[in-house]
Order: C-alpha cells, then structure tokens, then sequence
C-alpha cells in the first residue's frame, strides 16, 4: 500500500457508522498506522488513526474526512496545505519565527518532540510522523496507565494543570475510535 492511500481513504464518520457492511468495512489492514502499532506499544491502528482525525482532519466533500499528512499548527494557526513542498515552505518560514510549531497527520510538536527527528520537515513524511506520534501517545498511555482518556488528552494537552482540557480531548478521541470500530466491524 503506497504512502499516500492513508491521504486518499477518507472515511464517511457520521453518517456510515450505522450503515456499514462488511463489503465497505473500515479497515488498516497493510498501512502506516498498523506499521506504527507493530514497531511500539501494539495499541489499536484505529485509535492511532483517530487521534490523527482529531489533530489533523480536513474535510475532503460533503461528509468526507481525513487525517492531512500535511498539517501545519504554526503559532495557534492551522494550515492545510494540499502539497508537501508548500508544507515544506510554510514549515521553513515558520520555523524562522517560532518553535511553537506542530506538523503532520499526528500533529507532532517541534517544541516538545523535534529532538526525535534529524530535521523538523521529516515529520511531513506520513510513515515518519505516525511513528513518532505512536512514541509519543504509547508513553502517554504507559505514564497515565488505567486513565484511557487522561493517557490520550496528554498527548495533546501534557500540562498537568489542564487536566481538565486533556481529558475532554481523549473522550473526543475515544468517541472518534469508538466510530472506527463500528465502521470496521472488530476491535
């Protein structure tokens, strides 16, 4: 499977959930985000993937969406770029101003988690990003065990004192996986 299927399999959330059959089945069978589940904490390629919808979705028609390899949260301002190379340009041009910066499909913070990459536009690689995001919620997970939604919400929002924000951002999340699961028909 190509690295840019993930870009191309938008999913209807809302309105198929009910109506999915087994013929038209949600699957991430053979992608990055079953690859990244496989190389760390083997946590579900669904919730992995619905965490990217949560960071990073753009609506691709109608009730089409998807996760965008492509993201860019520069300074509290989202971007879309349809390209790499316009990614690219905008990461260069943001980086020349702040670190406050989160890239790709899994949002991943220059700030807090550049370190785990040899140069910021390697996060704009899916398989890359998806990776290091999977790192970064697996230790979430191992740091906030028996907390599901707390474990999510830090890899969003790790600050301690908003709690409050990080556990509304994992039962998001949760509600995100939870829809998955039905359009995939298993676990």
């Amino acid at each position: 499977m190509s690295r840019a299927t993930p870009l191309i399999f938008c999913l209807t959330v809302l309105a198929t959930s009910a109506f999915a059959d087994q013929a038209h089945a949600f699957s991430l069978s053979g992608t990055v985000w079953e690859e990244a589940s496989a190389q760390t904490c083997n946590v579900d390629p669904k919730l992995l993937y619905a965490v990217a919808l949560q960071e990073s979705k753009r609506y691709a028609g109608g009730r089409m969406v998807a996760p965008n390899p492509y993201a860019l949260n520069i300074s509290d301002k989202g971007y879309h770029p349809s390209t790499r190379l316009a990614a690219e340009q905008l990461l260069k041009e943001g980086l020349a101003n702040t670190k406050h910066i989160a890239v790709g499909a899994m949002q991943v913070s220059i700030r807090w988690n550049g370190s785990r990459v040899n140069n910021p536009r390697d996060l704009l690689d899916l398989r890359q990003n998806v990776l290091i995001g999977t790192q970064i919620l697996c230790e979430m997970i191992a740091g906030n065990e028996g907390d599901l939604p707390l474990a999510i919400g830090r890899y969003h929002t790790p600050n301690p004192k908003l709690e409050h924000i990080a556990r509304g951002y994992g039962e998001n999340v949760i509600k995100i996986w939870r829809r998955l699961i039905l359009l995939g028909g298993d676990a």
